[in-house]
């Protein structure tokens, strides 16, 4: 198998053989004074066929989308004599070892739109042999005839069919770029694969509980219906339906799109409703549509982190949060960025920003990397290709349908001094001159376990300007790692939550602030900083509440943050778990006993410190650091636990200081 190295060094070769047959044509044009035709039909060709190359090194969609498709298109099953010839071959070991996804035919249109774009044969030959695969595991009898399995093999036909509407909408929008390219039969095969799927969204969408399904689903059976030989009215009504019905009356009040794991996932709706909505919209001509989907993004948007990180370190289905795209396995951010460029000048430079952390950030070996610390663990390293083939499918839609930028303006966390209260989520963000901070007291989760997400008011997501690599110092991971969804979540040991929190009792009896999901918050500008305060109770996992109070105060400064952590009631053994994103250059060094240092290969100096207590505590490092890791966001973290016991019923204060050392 070759590398992904090798296969951009191809590219390099085909451009360079492409700008030498241009000029040598203009060298025999200048003899011959263009009295050749033959001539100069070549001429034409090498003309037309060269600036769109030009545009694919120049339109950053098209560029990464090529480097994704040649990292896919080199797993591609070629031996024809096997029962999987066309099929993609997962690099991942976990949890399962080279497994074949039904859903990784997706990569079909990234491949037909990146021959549509370069002329160049093999991504049109891979993008057939992918369709005809797709086209023969096709479900053909029973009540889910005409649906694509995402637990392929499937011979019971008991698992998830609800990305059949990705693999139909990959298949329609090949089939309009190859079909001059495919025999009798292939179009065919292809029509009638294209009919059973839609006939299949018809009949059993809306489909399980999560709304993302419905926008892509309309948005497929517009597109099918406009490149299929024999479409179907029906197709158009269903279509409407699912937007009209299903989709956009769960819009709240606050414009932000409920009914993702019965609450609000900010992955999921950035990274793939959003964007169904625009092209709902651009397929259908209708602006009003197209202007509901962008008064979604404004809202959304502000979840994307200086460095074009995508937080979504708090929504209903953060257990499968990367930063790069917001989620696992929806398509990418930069198909709803692109396909609504036109709607405000701040979605180009967003769009442009994520882009450059995918490329700069998350690409390990050509593939899309679970997070920046995934390449130290074999359990998550080499990815999973979901990943990988998702993001070609959004940028293939970006170069497809993307609108032409109306101008560049900062987004919202480019500019500073701003804090935002989201009452739908009971969370704030803040962003002040070197820090964006996410703080977290939502509580939807109803579909998922109550530790599939932590919240309670503390902090999900910190970026500090300057901080390691790409600037984040905490992060959030699920309360309890659990593989909610198997087929996508590595097998991993015991691993401790990423998250900063409080907690007391034992493995047996176990609360902390982070299942609090009833959590007061209240916050505002003051004169010099940002103040977030959360009022609850500590519970258990099981969402039972103690006889423990607790208030979480977070004060937001310009270079440094002060946390106050309250406890009132049962005396009991507490302890502060702070865990500090840890990467390899990161060293960890009490100064005394309230006091860590924290440095890098940079020299920068940052610290920890106990500003004041109440009670006795102790200041220790590292216990069980092996398990502070997830591969949800990525990300390893080194814990600093402040221990202290409570000697009465009343309040008792400890406030810390995280930020840059005082010079």
């Amino acid at each position: 198998m070759r590398s992904h190295d090798k296969s951009m060094t191809t590219n390099e070769i085909l451009d360079a053989i492409n700008r030498h047959l241009f000029l040598k044509i203009l060298l025999l044009l200048k003899t011959q004074n263009m009295k050749s035709i033959p001539l100069f039909l070549t001429l034409f060709f090498a003309f037309t066929s060269y600036p769109m190359l030009s545009q694919s090194q120049e339109n950053p969609y098209v560029s990464t989308l090529l480097k994704l498709c040649n990292t896919l298109i080199n797993t591609q099953i070629s031996d024809i004599a096997d029962p999987d010839y066309g099929a993609l071959v997962c690099p991942s070991r976990n949890p399962d070892i080279q497994k074949i996804h039904s859903s990784a035919a997706e990569a079909m249109y990234p491949f037909a739109i990146a021959f549509k774009h370069t002329g160049n044969v093999r991504y049109k030959d891979a993008a057939i042999k992918l369709g005809n695969w797709l086209v023969s595991i096709q479900e053909v009898n029973g009540e889910k005839i005409g649906g694509w399995s995402e637990d392929w093999p499937d011979p019971e036909q008991k698992n998830w069919y609800g990305t059949t509407t990705d693999q139909l909408i990959s298949l329609a929008g090949a089939y309009s770029i190859l079909k001059p390219y495919l025999s009798i039969s292939e179009r065919s095969t292809w029509n009638i694969s294209m009919e059973k799927a839609a006939d299949f969204i018809v009949r059993l969408f809306p489909i399980g509980g999560n709304i993302n399904y419905n926008p892509t689903g309309a948005a497929t059976l517009l597109l099918t219906h406009s490149v299929s030989d024999k479409p179907k009215m029906e197709w158009l009504l269903k279509a409407d339906t699912l937007m009209i019905t299903h989709t956009l009356p769960f819009i709240d009040r606050t414009n932000l799109l409920t009914g993702e794991g019965m609450g609000i996932d900010g992955g999921y709706n950035i990274a793939q409703s959003i964007g169904y909505i625009a092209l709902y919209g651009i397929l259908k001509k209708d602006e009003q549509i197209r202007k509901m989907a962008a008064d979604l993004l404004v809202e959304q948007f502000r979840f994307v982190y200086p460095n074009g990180s995508v937080d979504n370190s708090w929504g209903t289905r953060s257990f499968k949060w990367i930063y790069e795209s917001g989620t696992k396995t929806a398509p990418g951010v930069y198909f709803s960025f692109a396909l609504l460029a036109d709607m405000d000048p701040r979605f180009n430079t967003a769009g442009l920003k994520c882009i450059d952390y995918l490329n700069h950030s998350s690409i390990e070996n050509g593939w899309i990397t679970y997070g920046p610390h995934a390449g130290n663990h074999e359990t998550s390293s080499p990815p999973c290709n979901y990943s990988t083939f998702a993001r070609a499918q959004s940028l293939a839609l970006a170069a497809e349908y993307g609108r032409k930028p109306i101008g560049t303006e900062p987004f919202p966390a480019q500019e500073i001094n701003w804090y935002r209260y989201f009452p739908s989520l009971n969370l704030t963000i803040v962003r002040t001159k070197h820090i964006m901070a996410t703080i977290s007291a939502y509580g939807a989760n109803g579909r998922y376990k109550r530790a599939a997400v932590c919240r309670g008011g503390s902090i999900t997501n910190l970026w500090f300007e300057g901080f390691g690599k790409n600037g984040f110092m905490q992060s959030s991971s699920s309360g309890s790692y659990q593989r909610l969804e198997q087929r996508h979540m590595p097998i991993e040991k015991e691993l401790l939550p990423l998250t900063p929190r409080i907690e007391f009792g034992n493995d047996s009896s176990y609360f902390s602030n982070i299942f609090e999901d009833e959590g007061k918050m209240i916050s505002e500008k003051k004169k010099e900083h940002f103040y977030v305060r959360t009022d609850g109770n500590m519970r258990n996992i099981s969402g039972i509440s103690s006889n423990v109070a607790y208030t979480l105060v977070n004060k937001i400064y310009d270079d440094h943050i002060i946390k106050e952590y309250t406890v009132k009631g049962d005396v009991q053994n507490f302890q502060i778990v702070e865990p500090i994103v840890w990467d390899k250059d990161t060293r960890f060094q009490l100064k005394n006993d309230s006091i860590v240092l924290i440095t890098n290969s940079r020299k920068v100096e940052w610290e920890l410190r106990v500003l004041n207590s109440k009670v006795p505590f102790t200041l220790s490092l590292g216990t069980k650091a092996d398990q502070y890791w997830s591969p949800f966001p990525g990300v390893d973290a080194f814990p600093i636990l402040i221990k202290f016991k409570t000697n009465s019923k009343a309040s008792q204060t400890i406030e810390i200081f995280l930020g840059k050392s005082p010079s």
